[in-house]
């Protein structure tokens, strides 16, 4: 008798003596009346008949039997249901390796994964649209129009609003797609299910890859409400309506020879009467060239002219004297403006009379046009800097840190530390701002260089890639700090002219007690010191700076030296 395990196969031999007497007649399996939930049946194979006495002729012996039969009496246990490949063979986690594959599949082109489950008409409606959406993309970067259509929708605040939503609804249709194409292809694909390693294995398989798909979708999302916020916010929402860029033009400078920006550094100390400005600088930038001149007035200019027969002209005289302190200097504008707002637009639609009133006075000490305007508040300056991951300067002496006059008590503050003398110091917002505007030791003209050297390294060693990579913190700072009437529907003509800045000549004039005297200026020949600084730079300089290096060089010797009455290199000032 021959016995098999319990959950085994019986061996083929055994299954065909089973089945077989020895006389060749089929042997009824007693399984066959079995219950359903038996496991197994014993059967036994028939013992030869003796033959009867007698019967001759019948092909049939009668009398005891000539010898034991093979098999006879033998018993195999035949187990219903059995798979011939063994106990353990129940097809749990066969093709496990292409679930994975198809989910993964299916999570980079969304849709393949419904079709390889079967489910083709879902499939299709996800894929077309993911095909047609790959096709316009390629379209567009083959005509050449990628980055003017991503100026247009990166500068406009509803475009902005449109991109986080949609980043967001993307995001949550392309996981729930991931979801169910795995969902799909478990059942099609793995039929005897997956093992307890497995479906763990799955588990984190979906959840990387919509992590994978949430997280870059979540960053576009938070991007463009901080682009929006900071367009609401910084910039102005009106263009001046014709004598700014035509934006709709191939060049939108084409029209505009020369712009003229008027930059200022708020100082709202706690021992200033209001916000009185303590940096004063126009950039003049030549539109075709992109070569720029900054033009730094100090802030002790005295009998600042208003444009002719106005009424500030008739006023400020006047008023000057009876603001407080600080007489009719430049930087006493500002005041008088915000103290007068009827003289200067009022204060509707986000309009500052203290700007506006620098920017006239400004336009008729230096014969300038000023078409617009930025102010940054020089406390949030170090926060700006921060952003931007700090700036290399060359430092040409020591500067102190605190030191200078309380203009209320006229006491003296006390240095708390300094910026160590040194080419190509790498500084954070903090010792930036007091590199530029240390006053301990040093006269306004002296500061005025500091800050022309700041302004002049932040052109040249910030790019694009890096103010993106910085934007959140770059545009809180700066919506914090920043105040602008440049229009945020010009912002894409005004990348076109930063390119061009970058690759143009930098020069700087400072109008200093060598070139002017602040107690009694001549206006008029302020003026054509002006013109002289904006007129093109001769060959040789402009072979010079064209070749200057992303870190400011090293100050040169006393000899080298240009002319105050010129504007220089302004990296050679420190």
């Amino acid at each position: 008798m021959t016995v098999t395990e319990p959950g085994s196969y019986p061996r083929r031999r055994d299954v065909r003596d089973a089945r077989t007497s020895p006389g060749g007649r089929p042997a009824r399996p007693a399984a066959a009346d079995a219950p359903r939930g038996a496991t197994a049946t014993a059967v036994r194979t028939p013992a030869p008949r003796r033959p009867v006495d007698g019967a001759e002729g019948t092909g049939t012996t009668r009398g005891p039997a000539a010898g034991p039969t093979e098999g006879a009496g033998d018993v195999s246990l035949i187990h219903a249901g059995d798979d011939p490949r063994g106990r353990h063979a129940s097809g749990a986690g066969e093709g496990f390796t292409r679930l994975v594959l198809l989910t993964v599949l299916g999570a980079a082109v969304p849709g393949t994964g419904l079709i390889a489950a079967g489910r083709r008409v879902s499939g299709w409606l996800v894929l077309l649209p993911v095909l047609a959406a790959v096709g316009a993309l390629l379209a567009v970067v083959g005509t050449g129009r990628l980055v003017p259509l991503a100026q247009r929708v990166v500068f406009d605040p509803q475009a902005m609003l449109v991109v986080a939503v949609g980043a967001l609804a993307l995001a949550a249709v392309w996981a729930l797609v991931i979801v169910t194409s795995h969902a799909s292809l478990r059942s099609e694909v793995t039929r005897g299910g997956l093992t307890r390693a497995q479906r763990l294995a799955s588990l984190l398989l979906v959840t990387a890859l919509v992590a994978v798909v949430a997280a870059p979708s979540a960053t576009a999302a938070r991007y463009a409400m901080a682009n929006r916020s900071l367009l609401m916010n910084v910039f102005g929402h009106d263009s001046d309506g014709g004598t700014g860029p035509n934006t709709a033009a191939a060049d939108p400078w084409a029209d505009v020879p020369r712009v003229n920006v008027l930059l200022l550094g708020a100082d709202t100390g706690s021992d200033r009467v209001g916000t009185r400005p303590d940096t004063i600088i126009v950039a003049s930038i030549d539109t075709k060239t992109g070569s720029s001149t900054l033009l730094s007035l100090p802030r002790q200019l005295e009998d600042v002219p208003f444009p002719e027969g106005s009424k500030a002209q008739a006023l400020w005289p006047t008023a000057c004297k009876e603001d407080g302190t600080g007489g009719c200097m430049l930087n006493a504008v500002y005041l008088f403006g915000s103290l007068h707002p009827d003289l200067f637009g009022g204060t509707a639609n986000g309009n500052d009379p203290g700007i506006e009133a620098t920017k006239q006075a400004v336009a008729e000490a230096t014969g300038l046009p000023i078409s617009y305007e930025v102010k940054v508040d020089l406390e949030g300056f170090q926060q700006l800097v921060d952003a931007m991951g700090g700036i290399t300067l060359n430092v040409p002496r020591d500067i102190p840190i605190g030191g200078g006059t309380n203009l209320e008590t006229g006491g003296k503050y006390k240095i708390t530390g300094w910026i160590e003398e040194g080419p190509d110091q790498k500084l954070d917002g903090y010792h930036a701002l007091w590199f530029a505007r240390s006053r301990e030791g040093s006269d306004n003209d002296d500061r005025m260089r500091r800050q022309q050297c700041v302004i002049s390294a932040a052109v040249q060693q910030y790019d694009v890639a890096q103010l993106a990579a910085k934007f959140p913190a770059l545009a809180s700072a700066a919506e914090q700090n920043i105040q602008t009437d440049i229009p945020y529907g010009e912002l894409s003509a005004f990348v076109d002219l930063g390119q061009r800045v970058k690759g143009g000549d930098l020069r700087a004039l400072s109008f200093t007690k060598d070139n002017i005297s602040t107690g009694n200026p001549d206006y008029a020949a302020l003026r054509q010191l002006v013109a002289d600084a904006i007129a093109p730079a001769p060959a040789a300089t402009a072979a010079v700076t064209a070749t200057t290096s992303v870190t400011p060089a090293p100050a040169p010797s006393p000899s080298a030296t240009a002319s105050a009455d010129q504007a220089v290199d302004p990296t050679t000032t420190c």
